[in-house]
């Protein structure tokens, strides 16, 4: 037997007991009172039959005022039935009593005070229960009112000693003390029976529930009654069979988000208020070239040698607020890693801090190479409108009127124009490329005379900067499936940056051929 089954075993064989006793005391309790209200009832009945059979043979000595006569009758009543004969006159003077001599009779207090004569007076009978003055002793008293004529003639008191019903009380309170250990004996016995009854399966339930604690669901609980602790231990048996599921989902769940984290590609790391690793995953250790292998519970500094960001780890801590900021590693190499901290809140405040780290190398290097490009454009733009505002202002000085000298002019603010208009129309269709918002009209298209209408545009610029165009088609190129303008702007930008980058007395040369049974590739050489 386990300590706790018999602590348990112990209060309920207690409980059992003092319910037993309890019901058996007041059992008692309720048996004497009704037994003693009965007996005082059955008395009173017979003292008052008695006193009514007794009054005709006190009245007619009570009329003729003879107290001798009187105290005889008294006497005589009182041996007949054992009781105290008492007559009184309704004034409450003692006639008579057959305990008492005549001189005795004569000293006795009047009795219209006693509660028992007055009820007599005004209702024809009274009874009392007190104790006598005279005798010393507890006395019901028992007093009807004689009448002659509808008037009262005088009162006729009965009295006897209680001690015959303290007797048969005392022997009924005796029997029901018997009864009583008996019946907690009894008690006793079928209290322990019924307690390790019951504390068996509890003491049961209370091992298997300990295994549960200690996270072992394999036991279960031999539950074969159908009342309430068989109940609880199908209860007990089901709510281990969930928790064993749900711990089981719980794993599989904290795997997949275990999985999910250290995939990702942004670092993940949590610390708790004292700066120790909660978790880091693969894509942190790879920022910080640090190993995850035995980083849980140890301090940040010993894992990731960044003095800025525990500044950052810990100012979190302290605001309690969430934090962003950029900081540069060296090591394996160089790179831009920006970190967003925010705060784990628990019940009594901020518990910890979680860091989402981004490497943001790649998206500064581009922003560098768009800012380089919107320098080298603003550059492209400000050498064209440059000269076409010189132009421009020659012109409204009056070189309008020399005609001769004002058509270089204007073909030069031309030249510049269709320049700028190249310019825009190239970002605008970079801008629609990163949009995704260039439409291609695909349809067969003749690639050789795309390339000689390019060529043909080229021509004259070659011709003047003193460069041989010339280009090497073959006779047998097939249509191809492509969008004639599209094609067109490439082949013009490839020729323009070609004449652009080549040096005086050199060479541009445009070849076409067949790369597979339906394409064909272009060449700038």
């Amino acid at each position: 037997m386990s300590a706790i089954e018999g602590r348990f075993q112990r209060k309920l064989i207690a409980t059992y007991l003092i319910l037993v006793l309890a019901i058996v005391a007041v059992a008692g309790l309720y048996i004497l009172s009704s037994l003693e209200r009965a007996s005082i009832d059955r008395l009173k009945a017979s003292l008052e039959a008695q006193a009514r059979l007794m009054g005709n043979q006190v009245n007619p000595a009570l009329l003729a005022k003879d107290s001798g006569e009187l105290q005889r009758v008294a006497r005589k009543l009182a041996q007949q039935v054992g009781a105290r004969v008492t007559v009184v006159q309704p004034e409450g003077r003692v006639l008579a009593d057959s305990e008492l001599t005549p001189q005795q009779v004569a000293q006795m207090d009047n009795h219209l005070g006693r509660p028992e004569v007055r009820a007599a007076i005004a209702d024809g009978v009274g009874s009392v229960l007190r104790r006598s003055d005279s005798l010393r002793v507890d006395m019901l008293y028992l007093a009807i009112s004689l009448r002659q004529d509808a008037m009262i003639s005088g009162v006729l008191r009965l009295a006897v000693p209680l001690s015959d019903l303290s007797r048969v009380t005392a022997s009924v309170r005796r029997t029901l003390v018997i009864g009583g250990l008996i019946a907690l004996c009894a008690a006793a016995v079928l209290g322990f029976l019924f307690a390790r009854q019951v504390t068996r399966p509890i003491a049961e339930m209370t091992a298997v529930a300990r295994r549960m604690a200690d996270g072992d669901f394999s036991r279960k609980v031999s539950a074969v009654s159908s009342d309430e602790i068989g109940q609880l231990g199908r209860v007990l048996n089901l709510m281990a069979q969930r928790l064993e599921d749900r711990l089981a989902e719980l794993e599989e769940q904290r795997a997949k988000e275990a999985a999910i984290l250290d995939s990702m590609v942004e670092g993940v790391l949590a610390v708790d208020g004292e700066s120790r690793i909660l978790f880091i995953n693969a894509s942190a250790c790879r920022l910080f070239n640090a190993s995850s292998v035995g980083a849980e519970g140890r301090s940040f500094l010993e894992v990731i040698r960044n003095k800025e960001i525990l500044d950052l780890l810990n100012r979190t801590l302290r605001e309690g607020a969430f934090t962003t900021q950029e900081f540069q590693t060296y090591a394996p190499v160089q790179r831009t890693v920006q970190v967003h901290a925010a705060p784990l809140k628990g019940r009594e405040g901020t518990s910890g801090v979680i860091l989402v780290l981004h490497d943001v190398t790649e998206l500064r290097r581009l922003e560098t190479i768009r800012t380089e490009f919107v320098a080298n454009v603003s550059h492209e733009l400000r050498t064209p409108l440059t000269s076409i505002k010189g132009y421009l202002e020659t012109l409204l000085e009056g070189g309008l009127e020399d005609r001769e000298h004002a058509r270089p002019f204007l073909e030069v603010i031309h030249k510049h124009t269709e320049r700028l208009g190249r310019l825009l129309e190239d970002l605008l269709d970079l801008s629609n490329l990163e949009l995704g918002k260039i439409t291609l009209h695909r349809r067969p298209i003749n690639l050789a005379e795309v390339l000689e209408g390019a060529i043909a545009i080229y021509r004259p610029q070659a011709v003047k900067q003193e460069i041989g165009l010339r280009e090497e088609l073959p006779g047998d190129l097939p249509l191809v499936m492509a969008d004639r303008d599209r094609v067109m702007q490439v082949l013009i930008n490839l020729l323009d940056n070609g004449l652009k980058f080549t040096p005086k007395g050199g060479r541009v040369t445009v070849t076409a051929r067949r790369v597979r049974s339906a394409e064909c590739g272009v060449r700038l050489i």
